[in-house]
């Protein structure tokens, strides 16, 4: 009564597919790590502006480069190349011994992403400053 069709031979359509999206999905997971780890600088970076303006308006500290090295010293833990004033720029009052009681001090940590990124994303043109700053009043 009844013929059935003969089935059609379907052999490698999983591979095809996944050959089209396993690109697109990839692309997707690196830029959610990259993404996270783009936040993880940033907020390192505040946390290091804050350890620095913390050290700044102490009135024991008399030299700017007390404050550099207390920035420093933060962030070897996060960047492998924190010691390096090229890669990462930190700009702190520099007449500490000078500073009044009450003055206003701010502490600024950048760093390029080309310098923390895992990827190789400056052939693209992609090297946004990340920055943070932190400010505070002189004891």
């Amino acid at each position: 009564m009844f013929q059935r069709k003969p089935r059609l031979r379907r052999k490698g359509v999983a591979a095809v597919e996944f050959a089209f999206v396993a690109p697109i999905f990839f692309l997707l997971v690196f830029a959610v790590i990259e993404l996270g780890r783009m936040m993880m600088v940033q907020q390192s970076l505040t946390n290091a502006a804050r350890e620095g303006c913390r050290k700044a308006v102490l009135a024991t500290t008399t030299s700017g480069s007390d404050v550099d090295t207390a920035v420093r010293q933060y962030l070897q833990s996060v960047m492998s190349n924190a010691s390096n004033p090229d890669a990462v720029r930190v700009t702190v009052p520099t007449s500490m011994s000078t500073t009044t009681s009450g003055s206003s001090l701010t502490v600024d940590v950048e760093v390029d992403y080309a310098d923390v990124t895992w990827l190789p994303l400056g052939y693209l043109g992609l090297n946004p400053t990340i920055r943070a700053s932190q400010f505070g009043l002189r004891e």
